[in-house]
């Protein structure tokens, strides 16, 4: 080997090395902004209600995978979850060594009063400040979300000029626009019941379908119902179907599940706005009942069957 092969091959080391170290940097500067911006929010929530408090179940995640795999599984949540009703999907991810990141949406996980002091426009600025590091400083990051959480991560997807490493969108029940019916989650909660409604009481008055699984898995839901927080929700899908949708087809694969069952969508709007907006979309469509929640294995038949979808959508790309 000469000197020239030699100093050209140790030059191309010491420039892996200077990349890996800053690459390195990058992400443990993603994971402190992430936990800081949500140790603010908790702070916050306090102060709107000195008596809320924010269980350890409830909180942000931020699940560190094999040290520099730089792959990210992130996820946001629906209306009344918390990121903890989004880690069935995660499981395969968490055990192939990803870093899993959810995602809390502001003002869910605690009181009435905390939930209706937040607007959307702050959802759509904190997924953004949280996101936007993570796909500048991953190798690859794969989103999923559901209903409100889907809309926010439709939106993210769909207008920012910067999506880096960002391979993959996973869409479960996205919301826009609700289903038409007297029973719809958003404007049934605000027609037929109360602020702050207990969920045993509003399911019992109601039988509305997709409030079960927040009386089956307590520990993942608010237990009270804001009402102010479902309007947020019903004027972001309306804000985001009445705007501007992307000029030319997002290039960023797609893939969309929506069940017959589905009590809280309008699946054709859902299904206009996703096929009008990327240019490859992968559709899964479940007849019968399954419901809202189609990720929840404690409510839904198909959940293990969507979990193994998007894992193997995530890795055969």
């Amino acid at each position: 080997m000469n000197k020239l092969t030699i100093f050209v091959f140790s030059f191309v080391i010491a420039l892996a090395l200077v990349s890996a170290r800053a690459s390195t940097s990058c992400q443990i500067e993603a994971k402190a902004n992430f936990l800081k911006r949500n140790q603010d929010l908790y702070r916050e929530y306090k102060a709107i209600d000195p008596y809320a408090s924010m269980l350890e179940h409830k909180k942000a995640k931020w699940i560190d995978g094999k040290e520099n795999a730089s792959k990210v599984l992130f996820l946001a949540h629906g209306y009344l979850g918390t990121p903890s009703e989004m880690m069935y999907l995660a499981k395969p991810f968490i055990k192939a060594g990803w870093t899993v990141v959810g995602f809390l949406i502001p003002g869910h996980g605690s009181t009435t009063d905390v939930g209706n002091s937040y607007s959307n426009e702050r959802w759509q600025e904190e997924i953004k400040a949280q996101l936007d590091p993570i796909v500048q400083c991953f190798d690859e990051v794969r989103v999923a979300g559901f209903s409100t959480g889907g809309l926010l991560l439709y939106d993210y997807a769909a207008h920012s000029k910067n999506t880096g490493s960002l391979k993959s969108v996973h869409l479960v029940s996205p919301y826009f626009l609700p289903r038409l019916g007297a029973w719809n989650l958003i404007d049934g909660i605000i027609q037929f019941l109360y602020d702050g409604i207990h969920v045993d009481l509003a399911y019992a008055v109601t039988h509305f379908p997709d409030l079960k699984v927040m009386t089956v898995n307590k520990k993942d839901y608010n237990q009270n119902i804001p009402v102010g927080l479902a309007r947020e929700v019903s004027d972001l899908g309306r804000k985001v179907y009445n705007g501007t949708w992307p000029s030319e087809k997002v290039k960023i694969p797609v893939q969309l599940f929506l069940s017959e069952g589905d009590w809280t969508v309008d699946t054709d709007v859902t299904k206009e706005i996703i096929f009008e907006s990327f240019n490859d979309v992968d559709f899964h469509w479940f007849g019968g009942t399954e419901p809202h929640h189609l990720m929840v294995p404690e409510v839904s038949r198909v959940a293990k069957t969507v979990q193994n979808l998007i894992w193997e959508f995530a890795t055969e790309l």
